[in-house]
Formats: C-alpha cells, structure tokens, sequence
C-alpha cells in the first residue's frame, strides 16, 4: 500500500528524483568526455556531482522517516553505501587521471546507475501521476 504523500512530501520526492537524474546525465556527459574531446565541461561537472551527493545524503534522512516501514524502500537507500564506497576510492585516486578515468567509468558510474534505477522503481509509484 502506498503513502499518501502531502503536496510538500510529493515536491521534495519529485525534486530529489530530478537531481538523480541530473547526477546520472552528468555522469554520463563526464564517461564521454574521456574520449570526446568536444565535451569540455567534464570537470566542472564532477564538481557538481560532489556537490551533490551531500544532497542526496540529506534527502535520505528524510526519506527513511517518511518510509521508516517500507523495508524495500529504506534497504535501497541504504545501498548508496555501494556508490560512496566508489566515489571514496576516486577521491584517493584523484591525482591519477587514467585511473580517475578508469574508476569513473568502470565504477562509480556503473554503481550509481544501477543504484538509481532501483531506487527509481521506489520512488515511481509516488511521483508518477
């Protein structure tokens, strides 16, 4: 059974929903910028997905008290640890840009995509109207 969500909880959800799916178009313009040397924006655009990932955190809190017993809901929130894991190992090897390359697009962005898809399927039913 689904919550029924106030016009304020909807937004917040819908909103949070479209900072994942800019994170997920940032990430894939930074993939193709490793080998389309037009797309120069790509620094500046991980920049942005640090940025936002503190965002994505704070949301969390919210969310698990919104969902506290949904059990699918709060065990995929809690499988970004997946994608901080990644994101903490590209901090260590920033320095290195084969190798920030290679985690980006080998790891990083492989975890978040398939994390948001899932939690994409959570989030659907309450934002799709």
């Amino acid at each position: 059974m689904l919550l029924t969500l106030t016009e304020e909880q909807y937004i917040f959800m819908k909103e949070y929903s479209d900072l994942l799916y800019t994170v997920d178009e940032a990430f894939d313009y930074i993939v193709k910028s490793f080998s389309d040397f037009s797309k120069t924006e790509g620094d500046r655009l991980l920049g942005d997905v640090f940025q936002a990932f503190p965002q994505v955190a704070s949301a969390h809190e919210q969310l698990s008290h919104l969902f506290q017993g949904n059990q699918t809901m709060i065990k995929v929130i809690a499988d970004i640890s997946a994608v901080a894991d990644q994101a903490e190992l590209l901090i260590q090897n920033f320095d290195d840009l084969p190798v920030r390359q290679e985690i980006i697009s080998k790891k990083l962005y492989p975890a978040f995509a398939e994390w948001h898809k899932n939690i994409q399927q959570e989030l659907n039913p309450y934002i799709q109207s």
